[in-house]
């Protein structure tokens, strides 16, 4: 056989390629030189026809003959290699046998998923995943293809047996190295020079970021086994850097990166891992000696490169839906980290703080709900980080947030009135419910022995101009007490004949998730800070009940919606011991429950120094002034 392919070649040697294009494709191939006769590409879309008809009804027997054709494509490639090493044009007709196979395999691709248990029996996976060590880029960029197809469980979503054939298969191709592999290939492919540039490379790692989404929705714990045994997330980050253009890669890579972060605790843990270990200088994101300080951070960080991803947008705005869709990604990403307290540390360190109130500069600027985000998670359950705001003088921003003094975005070209007032109904909510998170995350953990007087600083701010920021929290509660009210009485209309106890148990299910889409968690949180402002001064508390009482709202409100939260609380944590969920993330539950045990701490806190009158040591001790409003800069 290989005698007969040296006599060809040697018949047709003044068509026959150079020695140096070994790796090209076939002639059918987009890659390949249109030196063909016309002849051989009638031939050769005579052999394509024929070979649709023959696997348009594919079944378990004409799949078993596939694979043993490949298998013998493969092996005859790979002796002709070996022979003819120094020799390139000797084996080339071998190569384009098993370019042209691997071709026939999209007709796999296009079959039912019940297919693929089989296809995964007759050792399939193995065979294809070894073409990665194949020398010839071109065949290495046919697997990929083929791969991202056979994983791709669009069309199966609506079928559970669909679903259930394309795991085998994709668990099949887990247990013999694909994730390695693919992420090995993405690096090849990233490091050659001018790969943006050229549409096969750039198609080989969107083919690559394809097969990580499609193992990720079939197989969500292979993203810990994924982030654990290579670099992805490192070389996702390389993707989505500020310095390369964007593109359909550079958003792709933003959506895996996302996908991989927000899939659970143990990614997000080795996100940090190699954050942490590889400095911790702090990295600023404007000033004139952040390229000096961002070198000692290291290369590395992988925390600075995300931030250094997010902050070109402080100055300027996505140029189209697909790169506002980037930016949405690489903030979900950040969230998702900091909800470590190890991210929430280095975030600080990074200036992460300092970026976040930039971007709250301008509310015309598409990053800045996300900016809001970024704040609300550095500084939930961080005392460190909430009095590192007040000290840079974040107050200053967020309550001109708070107070609705920022310009409103300007509504876009194809966008209607009612869709107008939509979104800017929506954006204000979720405004509202950000600082709230916000304000009550500075009342709980802001401490009077913390330098700088941050403590006095921001407690200052709700007795200047006349307590106008203490109006506007009650306001924020009075509001949000009367949407949570309305719905329950909605609620309770549907749900008076229901005697059944599992009904009864759905119906109080449903009446949580009700009063949460009301704005529970903004009037939850609006209570805390009139809480916290009530127990802390004897002044702030007359004002508060003052102004409730205008709204025919007594104190006991305050107290009954701590105490709801507090059950609720109370049940979870019950819950969430009984369930004995052996697969769920040890890390990820501990800090669950840690949360949840200083939140308990505090609705105790805030109960007891409400239902008392506000003791004498208490009030001098923190009763703020008028006169000590600082100049926030």
């Amino acid at each position: 056989m290989d005698a007969h392919f040296a006599r060809v070649l040697a018949d047709e040697q003044d068509d026959a390629p150079t020695p140096g294009a070994s790796a090209a494709p076939p002639a059918s191939s987009s890659r390949a030189a249109p030196t063909a006769a016309l002849s051989q590409q009638q031939l050769d879309a005579l052999v394509a026809r024929a070979d649709a008809q023959e696997l348009d009804q594919l079944d378990a027997r004409s799949l078993r003959t596939l694979v043993q054709a490949l298998e013998r494509r493969v092996r005859s490639n790979a002796l002709a290699r070996a022979k003819h090493a120094d020799a390139p044009e000797r084996f080339l007709e071998s190569e384009l046998a098993l370019h042209s196979e691997l071709a026939r395999w999209r007709h796999v691709a296009a079959a039912p998923a019940a297919l693929l248990p089989e296809l995964a029996a007759l050792n399939a996976a193995p065979l294809l995943l070894g073409l990665f060590a194949h020398d010839n880029a071109d065949i290495r960029l046919d697997v990929l293809a083929l791969l991202a197809e056979l994983t791709d469980a669009e069309d199966d979503l609506a079928d559970a047996d669909a679903l259930a054939a394309r795991r085998v298969w994709v668990r099949a191709l887990l247990e013999h190295r694909l994730l390695p592999l693919v992420v090995t290939s993405l690096e090849q492919l990233d490091s050659a020079p001018g790969v943006e540039d050229q549409d096969e490379e750039a198609a080989g790692v969107y083919h690559a970021l394809q097969i990580l989404e499609n193992v990720a929705d079939l197989e969500p714990p292979a993203c810990a086994q994924l982030c654990a045994t290579t670099v992805v997330l490192r070389q996702l980050l390389r993707q989505v850097a500020a310095a390369r253009r964007f593109s359909a890669n550079k958003l792709y890579a933003s959506e895996v990166l996302s996908i991989l972060l927000q899939s659970g605790a143990a990614p997000r843990a080795h996100f940090m891992a190699g954050t942490v270990a590889t400095g911790t200088a702090t990295a600023p994101r404007d000033d004139s000696d952040s390229s000096k300080r961002r070198k000692q951070a290291g290369a590395g960080d992988l925390l600075d490169r995300l931030l250094q991803a997010i902050a070109p947008y402080r100055k300027r705005n996505p140029a189209s839906e697909d790169e506002e869709e980037l930016v949405e990604n690489l903030v979900n990403a950040l969230c998702s980290v900091l909800l470590l307290p190890a991210a929430q540390m280095h975030f600080r360190r990074l200036e992460g703080l300092e970026l976040a109130l930039r971007c709250l500069k301008d509310r015309a600027q598409y990053v800045f709900s996300g900016a809001l985000r970024m704040l609300d998670l550095a500084l939930m359950g961080d005392a460190r980080n909430c009095a590192r705001l007040v000290e840079v003088g974040g107050l200053k921003a967020l309550f001109a947030v708070f107070m609705g003094k920022k310009k409103a975005k300007k509504p876009t070209a194809t966008a209607t009135a009612t869709t107008t007032r939509r979104a800017k109904s929506e954006a204000k909510a979720k405004e509202e419910e950000l600082t709230m998170s916000i304000l009550s995350s500075l009342c709980a953990l802001l401490s009077p022995a913390a330098a700088h007087d941050v403590f006095d600083r921001f407690h200052a701010k709700f007795v200047e101009n006349d307590m106008e920021k203490l109006d506007r929290v009650v306001d924020v509660f009075v509001k949000y007490l009367g949407r949570v009210e309305q719905r329950d009485l909605a609620g309770d209309d549907d749900s008076d004949d229901d005697d059944d106890n599992d009904e009864k148990d759905e119906n109080e299910d449903a009446r949580y998730l009700r009063r949460l889409d009301a704005g529970l968690f903004t009037l939850q949180r609006a209570t805390h800070v009139l809480a916290h402002l009530c127990a802390s001064s004897r002044k702030l508390r007359a004002y508060v009940l003052v102004k409730l009482h205008e709204h025919r709202i007594d104190m006991d409100v305050l107290a009954q919606i701590l105490k709801e939260q507090l059950a609720m609380l109370r049940g979870g944590d019950s819950d969430s011991d009984g369930d004995g969920d052996g697969d769920k993330d040890v890390t990820d539950t501990d800090g669950e429950r840690a949360k949840m045990q200083a939140q308990r701490t505090l609705l105790v806190h805030l109960l007891s120094t409400l239902q008392a009158p506000t003791s004498d040591a208490a009030s001098s001790a923190v009763e703020p002034k008028q006169e000590e409003a600082k100049h926030e800069t």
